[in-house]
């Protein structure tokens, strides 16, 4: 029987039947031996041999009955206990098979000094750990420990914290996470942020699949907060406790003294830091808010904080009171904070972010106590309203206040719990949400970035940013639209405040750095872009709010409107940029008719829309566009290019000469002083340009003309365009010498040639002078008009050519006046020997009408020329002395005179025999009145010119007239 066998035996035999998990044998054999087997003993053996995998409810009950010494199971006496296991040792052999057990020790390995000392706590934590070390099966310890968690606090509160967080995460949240989860033993010793990393690291990082808590599911983070690190946060008191026991058993009382001061020097020891491990949890959900924001907001809206947890019933009453009141209300502060810092730490700009924003302020005005914001949708009018220095940021100068190791700093100027920051929270939201809906995305952090750190340039880039956006939308808007927009930025720009005030210059919003006027601008430049004219002109010109002078409405107008013609491709006004600049040209032209500067882009798009309808090439191949007007130093050179691209285009002088007056206009030409364009000055200056772009491009026309071999066109254009009138040129004075005697010269500064100079008139004689020696490509000899026409040209020439330019012009009137000599004698040549041979002229006495005395000179009597030169020589009879040398300048200069203006009729009022000094006088002896009178030019051009060479060739030569010389 079982009380004849030895204490050893009765080891051996417990240690048989526990190996083989034969509770029911143990449960009967052992009670009736407690004087060889102890209840510390039988439980040693039951941690040592009984199988882990063993079903806990199969023992718990007897485990129960060993640690307490009570066995109420009356039937154990009817179970056989076989002895036979133990019967054949020998007593001896059992005594040393005792001897050599290696029996665990009831308490656990790291096991709290301030933990129950009784059996049955110690054996079910150590059994506990050797279940899920030895085989894995973390679900049987529930089954062990359950059953005891009315035992002691103790049980509750490792059970709580220890084995409920883990089963959960590996068996009912995430069973089929891949891995490796920590030891039941090695979780326990997890402290501060080791353990809340193990417990959340399935929610870390973006979620796929995470429900949203206002669908009526809990989300994954809310869920993990409250059953995974809320029981795990249970047994805060108790691993703190256990640290403190453990730095007493590293040293004395100076090692506690030494770490809590390292706690205080960490800063935990502020006014509301308490040294909770929940105190890791914030900044967590700072850092997960930066990746996956929408997780954050979910877990926001399911979970209350600190004090809402989920225990799984186990522990007694409410599952809030394991904290005190003074910390939870302190964790809950800092809760708030960290929603606060998470809509600031996150950087997404998207929609469901500022969604998601927007009910995290619905969830603070709830823990808050605060009126619930407006919905998003709400118009900018009903939007609520803050006092103005809440919008002020003091307490910060730099960006890295917002940064996310920073946003939970004490006494955060946007994070602390307060009414101030929860407006400034609803702003930032609302404020994200208008940028958003105005096309340009921007997160909250950085909204708070644009508004308190932004200087007034970087804002003022955002708005033109977003203006351009609204510009380029694709989508067309109508006012209604457009008028929308503008009340957004005017929010953006005062959030509200002082509204009403149009002398406000900056505003409280988050774009309020920028000038009231410079954002009236852009808007106006947005209006103008997009060709809502018509609201730009409501708002701005006739509205009775003066939100812009007049005078820089009108710069602004302008300047879009030669933005949009530089842009151009095209000069053609019906199409492309300059039909845009045209159009804004035209819709504020009627509130600037009397503007100087509209009527130069008025002058400018037309000449640009004029010089479309030519072909034009740059250099280097490149097309004209309208831009290389505004960009050219020369802008009429441009109409240089058309006529040498564009065959014929000569004819068109008119054309041409209108595109110059409007360049001139425009103020592209010739602006070199700022005078007022308004005044009788700057109006007169004016038409001195005009006019002098006329002769330029009628010269450039002549070039062309001359290029394409068409004289008469060339000498039409300088007959008609380039040649002074009587009125423009003075007849030369002379000065008689103070001596008495009759030898007159020209005044010089009174001369033709120099009121020609005065008047500028440098394009008219290069004109002249280039046709006056045009000589046409084909090889075919010139007509005797040419000549007379070519010389007629080399005589305005030298009436207009300064005095440096006038040999170069002599001798292209000698070259041409040869050529028509020699034509004029060929023809003369040509005609007599016609006649001759009609007359039969070889026997002059043969034929009738014959009047040639014999021996006679027939060229006495035809040749003119003959006679005229003998007139030149001196030839008037023999035995008179030669000529003089002025007396030859004389005959030279109206010789002249004669052939220089061979169409001159017989209207010339001196006689041929006149003396040359008569001829002087008689024009030095004019008045002014008679020098008034109109004369043909062409006279006016002989008698001048025929002065000129008799005064000049004479005293060049130093001669002296016949008359001084019969004097001495």
């Amino acid at each position: 029987m079982a009380k004849d066998l030895s204490p050893a035996k009765c080891i051996l035999l417990t240690i048989h039947y526990a190996s083989e998990g034969n509770i029911k044998a143990l449960h009967s054999f052992t009670p009736t031996r407690l004087d060889a087997l102890s209840p510390k003993l039988v439980l040693e053996i039951l941690l040592t041999y009984l199988p882990e995998s063993l079903d806990p409810s199969e023992y718990t009950t007897y485990v129960s009955e060993v640690a307490s010494r009570l066995y109420l199971d009356v039937e154990r006496e009817d179970i056989h206990v076989d002895l036979s296991p133990v019967n054949d040792i020998d007593e001896e052999q059992a005594k040393k098979r005792v001897k050599k057990l290696n029996l665990l020790d009831i308490q656990p390995p790291s096991f709290p000094p301030d933990a129950p000392p009784d059996l049955l706590t110690r054996f079910l934590c150590h059994r506990s750990y050797r279940i899920d070390s030895e085989t894995g099966l973390l679900n049987l310890v529930p089954q062990l420990i359950e059953p005891f968690l009315k035992q002691n606090d103790y049980i509750r509160t490792w059970y709580i914290s220890v084995v409920l967080p883990l089963t959960r995460l590996q068996l009912e949240y995430y069973p089929d996470d891949d891995v490796e989860a920590p030891s039941l033993s090695n979780f326990e010793k997890m402290e501060g942020k080791e353990g809340m990393d193990v417990l959340l690291r399935h929610v870390t990082g973006p979620q796929q699949n995470n429900q949203s808590g206002g669908s009526g599911v809990e989300s994954e983070v809310a869920r993990d907060l409250k059953g995974l690190v809320g029981p795990w946060m249970y047994g805060h008191t108790e691993r703190k406790r256990r640290k403190l026991y453990r730095s007493r058993d590293d040293g004395t009382a100076e090692g506690l003294t030494r770490d809590m001061r390292r706690i205080s020097l960490n800063g935990i020891s502020s006014e509301h830091k308490t040294g909770h491990d929940w105190e890791h949890v914030f900044p967590w959900m700072v850092t997960q808010a930066r990746e996956d924001f929408r997780s954050i907001t979910q877990a926001i809206e399911d979970w209350d904080g600190p004090g809402d947890v989920d225990l799984g019933g186990f522990s007694p009453g409410n599952a809030g009171t394991y904290l005190d009141e003074d910390t939870q209300s302190k964790l809950e502060s800092q809760y708030a904070q960290a929603v606060f810092a998470s809509c600031y730490a996150v950087e997404a700009d998207t929609e469901d972010t500022v969604q998601g924003a927007h009910g995290v302020l619905a969830r603070l005005a709830a823990l808050l106590d605060f009126i619930p914001p407006p919905d998003l949708a709400t118009s900018v009018e009903s939007l609520p309203k803050l006092e103005r220095h809440a919008a002020r940021l003091e307490n910060s100068n730099t960006t890295a206040d917002l940064e996310p190791n920073a946003l939970l700093s004490s006494e955060h100027p946007l994070t602390t719990p307060r009414f101030e920051t929860y407006m400034l929270l609803q702003m930032m939201v609302y404020s994200a949400y208008q940028f958003n809906g105005l096309g340009y995305p921007i997160s909250l952090v950085n909204a708070a970035k644009l508004h308190f750190y932004a200087a007034p340039e970087e804002q003022l880039a955002t708005l033109k940013k977003i203006l351009h956006g609204l510009g380029n939308g694709g989508a067309r808007k109508d006012d209604a639209q457009r008028t929308a927009d503008r009340a957004k930025l005017m929010w953006l720009w005062n959030w509200g405040i002082d509204s009403d005030d149009d002398s406000a210059t900056e505003g409280a919003g988050v774009l309020g750095k920028i000038p009231r006027q410079s954002f009236e601008e852009e808007m106006l430049r947005c209006f103008t872009e997009t060709s809502a004219y018509q609201l730009a002109i409501n708002l701005y010109l006739v509205s009775a709010q003066n939100y812009l002078p007049a005078q820089r409405i009108e710069e602004v107008v302008l300047e879009e409107a030669m933005e949009a013609y530089d842009g151009a491709s095209n000069g053609n006004k019906t199409r492309g940029g300059v039909k845009k600049a045209n159009d804004i040209i035209s819709a504020f032209r009627p509130y600037f008719s009397e503007s100087p500067r509209f009527q130069e882009a008025i002058a400018l798009i037309a000449a640009t829309h004029a010089l479309s309808f030519y072909s034009l090439t740059l250099q280097h191949g490149v097309p004209f566009q309208p831009v290389s007007i505004r960009v050219s130093k020369d802008p009429i050179g441009l109409i240089s290019k058309v006529l040498e691209q564009n065959p014929r285009s000569y004819t068109k002088v008119d054309d041409l000469v209108s595109i110059s007056r409007n360049l001139v206009t425009a103020g592209l030409v010739g602006a070199e002083s700022d005078s007022d364009g308004d005044g009788v000055n700057g109006q007169a200056d004016l038409e001195i340009r005009r006019k002098d772009a006329e002769r330029r491009v009628a010269f450039m026309a002549i070039e062309a003309a001359l290029r394409e071999d068409d004289f008469e066109t060339a000498y039409s254009y300088i007959m008609n365009r380039l040649s002074p009138s009587s009125a423009d040129i003075e007849a030369p004075k002379v000065e008689r010498r103070p001596s008495g005697k009759h030898h007159f010269r020209m005044s010089s500064k009174e001369s033709a040639r120099s009121k020609a100079a005065a008047s500028d008139d440098d394009v008219s004689w290069r004109a002249a002078f280039l046709a006056g020696r045009y000589r046409p490509a084909s090889a075919s000899p010139p007509s005797l008009r040419r000549l007379e026409q070519r010389t007629e040209l080399l005589s305005l020439a030298l009436l207009l050519a300064p005095v440096h330019q006038l040999t170069e012009i002599l001798a292209a009137w000698r070259r041409c006046e040869e050529e028509m000599t020699s034509l004029q004698r060929a023809q003369q040549e040509a005609e007599e020997d016609f006649d001759n041979r009609a007359h039969k002229r070889q026997n002059a006495s043969a034929l009738p009408g014959n009047f040639t005395v014999q021996d006679e000179d027939e060229g006495m009597v035809l040749n003119q020329k003959r006679r005229e030169m003998g007139r030149m020589t001196g030839k008037t009879g023999e035995g008179e002395a030669p000529v003089s040398m002025f007396d030859l300048t004389r005959s030279a200069a109206q010789a002249f005179s004669k052939n220089a203006f061979p169409l001159r009729g017989a209207a010339a009022s001196s006689t041929g025999n006149a003396s040359m000094e008569e001829s002087v006088v008689s024009l030095g002896s004019e008045t002014e009145a008679d020098a008034q009178q109109r004369v043909r030019r062409r006279d006016m051009i002989a008698n001048t010119v025929s002065g000129g060479l008799a005064s000049g060739l004479g005293w060049v030569l130093g001669a002296t007239p016949a008359s001084q010389q019969q004097e001495r």
